[in-house]
């Protein structure tokens, strides 16, 4: 349907006559009949009026079908994020450049590619991100949705920090709401019944993962002058506090995305007691490690967890990238590292490599 036949239409839903809207617009109605005949269309300044004297959207004004269109959007989404879970970012961004050019002002495709440019140009250590910069200041600029406005300003924050522009990510950061005025923080004691227990369990799962993830920060983090702040022991406790938190956590050995962290920890802790020459301590920090490492690289994040603190919780998938695989960093560690040279002649430890290399292939 034509620009003029929409605007006859819904004159006449309105019950106007073409003198009536002629007025309202300020304008003849000899200018509203050639619209409403397809002999001319309304001026872009005249949309905004025309919008409020119907009481419609402009996407309706216009004749465009916006179920369809959103459709055609989330389709673009959906391809490029089963590109992106194969680690194919380049593929994810061909996909969401041609969607961007058939939905111009679609902030959910913008958005969407200029995470794919960080996810593609991070790993391959490149720091220009001039594009990501333009993407994402047009989506602050242009858009009023809250929530795609604090993605954005996360992940524009991210490419401040690849590009080097530490300055500009610090005071980016600044307008970021502090942890404890997030919605989820906000809702802890709000949420009730079944259909909230789901949200609750993604924010206990987030946590659980985040203290993995905290320990490690806060455990290597240095003064100053460059001195690690936490002593030898207090660093020994802490990773295996970690661990066997944990293990306690989760008693079915469903660590899922907190193996990567008990993983890191275990590595400290061999590196320590290597160290220290304390063979055995240190031969069931590595052993521990290689487990971790296999169960993150086999279980099933589709699947859901069996373990009291998240029992029936489904976490979703996970990217998978060829160099991301920790059994195949594991085994590359303990067949060329100098400092595994000393366990390669114990007998756990063919074993052991065994079951990394039954992983390995798999993938």
């Amino acid at each position: 349907m034509s620009i003029g036949s929409t605007i006859k239409r819904l004159r006449r839903e309105k019950d106007l006559t073409q003198e009536q809207l002629a007025e309202y617009l300020g304008i003849t109605s000899r200018a509203i009949s050639q619209w409403e005949c397809d002999r001319t269309a309304p001026d872009i300044s005249q949309i905004p009026a025309l919008c409020h004297v119907l009481d419609v959207s402009s996407d309706t004004l216009l004749g465009i079908d916006i179920t369809k269109s959103n459709e055609e959007i989330e389709n673009y989404l959906d391809r490029a994020f089963e590109k992106e879970k194969d680690g194919n970012f380049k593929g994810s961004e061909e996909i969401l450049r041609d969607g961007l050019r058939k939905f111009p002002k679609s902030y959910k495709i913008m958005y969407k590619l200029a995470e794919s440019i960080v996810n593609s140009r991070s790993r391959e250590g490149l720091n220009e991100y001039d594009e990501v910069f333009e993407l994402c200041n047009r989506i602050l600029t242009e858009c009023t949705d809250s929530i795609t406005r604090q993605q954005t300003t996360h992940l524009l924050g991210t490419a401040y920090n690849y590009a080097g522009k530490q300055e500009e990510m610090r005071k980016l950061a600044e307008e970021l709401p502090h942890v404890w005025f997030s919605y989820e923080d906000f809702m802890r004691y709000h949420w009730k019944g079944d259909d909230d227990f789901s949200q609750l369990q993604d924010y206990m799962s987030y946590l659980i993962n985040r203290i993995g993830e905290m320990i490690e920060l806060a455990v290597c983090h240095r003064h100053d002058d460059g001195t690690l702040i936490y002593p030898l022991e207090d660093r020994i406790k802490l990773w295996k506090t970690h661990i066997a938190l944990m293990d306690h956590l989760f008693p079915d050995g469903d660590y899922l995305y907190a193996a990567q962290y008990c993983e890191n920890s275990c590595g400290h802790l061999f590196d320590i007691y290597n160290a220290k020459d304390d063979y055995e301590e240190a031969w069931r920090w590595l052993e521990r490690g290689a487990e971790f490492a296999i169960h993150f690289d086999t279980y099933d994040f589709e699947g859901a967890y069996s373990s009291p603190i998240l029992r029936g919780y489904v976490s979703g998938g996970w990217i998978i990238e060829e160099s991301g695989y920790h059994s195949k960093n594991m085994l590359t560690y303990l067949k060329y590292s100098d400092e595994v040279a000393a366990y390669r002649s114990d007998a756990r430890y063919e074993a052991l490599v065994s079951r990394l290399e039954s992983v390995c292939p798999k993938h």
